[in-house]
């Protein structure tokens, strides 16, 4: 027993001898802490996450020689050789901004970004989910940017800059997310169908984008996936509205990540109240994968990306035929996404990126006694060549074909289309020095089914100005065709047409942006509705003649304003936005500011951490001048205009570690004050009786928590 008694005291010192403390601090260059940064000891596989106060702390069970890899969002990684010895290592480490600041021009008119990569980050995932209001969605924080709409909660889709939601489009890595939204039921907006943390830049147009896009008139949002993985994890969340589950396995210089979903939002609208009747609450299922692969000689990066989802629901809806009664609207929804991207760098100047992406929607909706059935689905290719001499110049070839289906079952009626669009592009990026940057662009469309294209040129450029500031400006032409409405009935208009421009002022030193743009668009060739009443009905069939005679404009102001420098853990943001905008064109009678566009809209939002309790609060204040909505006894065609639109929301998030397990705690309450926003109205055929477009729900309560496990066996798979 003795000698037993001895073997087990020298494998258990063993084992300690093997244990060290990897401890220290994260801070940036000027003194303060890293948060939510990823330490990682590269061959013991083993980390942490850097706690509100930049600290970190965690056992590696090995002796040797070994890399310590630091990466946190807006910084440059860090990657610093260590000996594990056994005894504490205490290390205080400083996280740089990336090298291409400020100092080098870039093009920032009409764009905005939001990348790991450059100092330029406006919102970064971590702002995106921690933004009260927000409800954890991209499309939700966006609305948080100036030239953006808050839609109020009654229209799904991003509205930029006077452009309806069918003029945005949301791109992944490199190709187009046809379905980007939840499907819809009449007056409840849905979320966009992806995480943010899936992604490592944000990219965001407001106008005078890329020529490597078309087909949108107003605005696109291009989001890049994330690389490769620094490690594996596990994380686990519940909420009100279901439970996820998700994970990353890494193995060397490949990674898969999955994630699973089921949402039931009976907890929810259990706790709150909505101004609209759920006769089946709604509730789903969502299953995604990733693989990503790295080639061996780090010259190559292949992504694959799949995801299917499931949901259902029904309400009760105003009847549009009948006034004064209800009718239900019941919803089934089945979609399926497929991207995958490979880029290579032949050379040091030389590199090449193709893409492949395919989606399919199905809705099986019932419209009262009436039965809808709508599939929708595209398949799109882009290949690009790039050739980059220095940092002086650089030029950008590439071609994409997109072929899309819809098939449309209305009771008895039956419309179909089939539209394949291809095009060609080139762009290039000349600097001279480092306070001039031009970017001419050109590109050319064409449409299969309207037999007809374009050539339509982009350009922008930039001037530094100062130290840290610049002016830049971007313009260029937009072609989109019509809507799916028009063209599943047989309708074949003209393309419809935008042109841009944009003037803006920047200033950006370490933690302080400040932006400051005015625009001009001028539309034309738009659709018209002819030889039909204007009638606000979404589910009208009726559009008469149509032709492409309609015009409109848009122009105005953009404010933005960020610190997170000039007090301690407090870091807010300030946007304003001013519109002015007209446009005949659908059945409108008459030009007029579109009932969906508020003239001035102003976004505040403040966030602070409380280290002393380890919890983060985030305060947004949202306010929109009145919208305008039809009104039949009213002299001049939407010239009435409902309330103003005030919305005040909190989200405190509490931050704790268990061991090897790091937790976040959240509580989210929309509309504090609840504030009874009306957002139109909706009048009787008669115009005798109308009722008011209110948001589904006036005050919320939202709870939950996330777990994550920074490492786990293979078991755990």
């Amino acid at each position: 027993m003795k000698f037993l008694g001895f073997i087990v005291f020298v494998l258990f010192a063993g084992v300690l001898n093997a244990q060290t403390i990897v401890k220290g601090t994260l801070k940036d260059e000027s003194g303060k802490p890293v948060m939510y940064a990823n330490i990682f000891v590269k061959l013991a596989k083993v980390g942490s996450v850097s706690s509100e106060t930049g600290e970190f702390s965690f056992v590696v069970n090995k002796n040797g020689e070994d890399t310590l890899i630091v990466s946190g969002f807006g910084f440059q990684k860090i990657k610093q050789p260590i000996v594990l010895t056994g005894k504490e290592l205490v290390l205080n480490l400083v996280m740089t901004l990336p090298e291409k600041m400020m100092e080098e021009v870039v093009i920032s008119a009409g764009m905005i970004e939001a990348s790991n990569e450059r100092s330029v980050a406006v919102l970064k995932p971590l702002d995106i989910v921690t933004t009260a209001g927000g409800q954890g969605d991209i499309v939700g924080a966006i609305q948080t940017l100036p030239g953006v709409q808050r839609n109020g909660g009654d229209q799904t889709g991003l509205m930029v800059r006077g452009g309806d939601v069918n003029e945005s489009s949301m791109i992944i890595d490199g190709m187009i997310a046809q379905n980007a939204f939840q499907s819809s039921v009449p007056g409840v907006s849905q979320r966009s169908r992806f995480n943010p943390f899936q992604f490592k830049g944000t990219s965001f147009s407001s106008g005078g984008y890329t020529a490597r896009y078309g087909q949108a008139l107003s605005a696109v949002l291009d989001l890049q996936t994330n690389d490769l993985p620094e490690k594996s994890n596990l994380n686990v969340g519940a909420n009100m509205a279901g439970i996820s589950v998700s994970g990353t396995k890494l193995m060397e210089k490949n990674a898969i990540e999955y994630s699973g979903t089921y949402q039931n939002l009976a907890p929810f609208y259990g706790l709150t109240p909505t101004n609209v009747k759920f006769y089946k609450v709604p509730q789903g299922g969502t299953f995604s994968t990733r693989w990503i692969s790295k080639l061996d000689n780090d010259k190559g990066l292949f992504k694959m990306n799949f995801s299917k989802s499931f949901s259902k629901s029904g309400i009760e809806i105003n009847n549009p035929m009948v006034p004064g009664t209800k009718l239900n609207y019941n919803l089934e929804n089945e979609n399926t996404y497929f991207n995958t991207s490979f880029n290579y760098q032949a050379s040091t100047k030389l590199s090449y990126f193709t893409a492949f992406s395919f989606s399919n929607n199905i809705d099986n909706i019932g419209f009262g006694s009436i039965g809808i059935y709508k599939n929708d689905s595209r398949a799109q290719g882009r290949a690009e060549l790039r050739y980059e001499a220095g940092k002086k110049f650089n030029f950008l070839i590439g071609t994409e074909l997109q072929r899309i289906s819809y098939l449309q079952k209305y009771d008895t009626l039956f419309g179909k289309f089939d539209e394949t669009l291809s095009a060609g592009y080139a762009e290039a990026e000349l600097k001279l020095g480092r306070k001039f940057a031009l970017k001419p662009g050109v590109r050319g469309e064409y449409s299969q089914l309207l037999a007809k294209g374009n050539i339509v040129p982009r350009l922008s450029f930039a001037v530094r100005t100062g130290k840290n500031t610049q002016l830049s400006f971007a313009g260029g032409m937009f072609y989109q065709t019509a809507a799916v409405n028009y063209l599943i009935q047989g309708y074949r208009p003209d393309f419809q047409k935008s042109i841009h421009y944009m003037l803006n002022y920047q200033y950006m030193k370490k933690g302080r942006v400040f932006r400051l743009e005015g625009y001009y668009k001028d539309y034309q060739q738009l659709i018209r509705e002819k030889g039909v009443a204007y009638t606000p009905n979404q589910f009208r069939m009726n559009f008469g003649t149509l032709d492409n005679s309609g015009s409109g404009y848009a122009q105005g102001i953009d404010v933005f304003w960020r610190d997170k420098e000039s007090v301690k853990n407090l870091d807010y943001w300030i946007s304003y936005s001013y519109i002015d905008t007209k446009r005949l064109y659908q059945n409108y009678t008459d030009k007029v500011t579109p009932d969906y566009v508020s003239k001035n809209n102003l976004n505040v939002i403040v966030k602070y951490m409380v280290e002393k309790i380890n919890t983060n609060f985030s305060f947004s204040y949202n306010y929109s001048s009145g919208r305008p909505y039809f009104n039949p006894s009213s002299t001049s065609f939407l010239s009435d205009h409902v309330k103003d639109y005030q919305n005040l929301a909190m989200t405190a998030s509490y931050l704790r570690s268990f061991k090897k397990v790091f937790a976040v705690f959240y509580l989210s309450l929309d509309n504090m004050l609840n504030t009874k926003n009306v957002l139109g109205y909706r009048y009787s055929m008669d115009g005798k009786s109308s009722y008011p477009i209110v948001p589904p729900m006036y005050r919320s309560v939202f709870v939950g928590v996330n777990f994550s496990f920074t490492q786990f066996n293979q078991d755990d798979l």
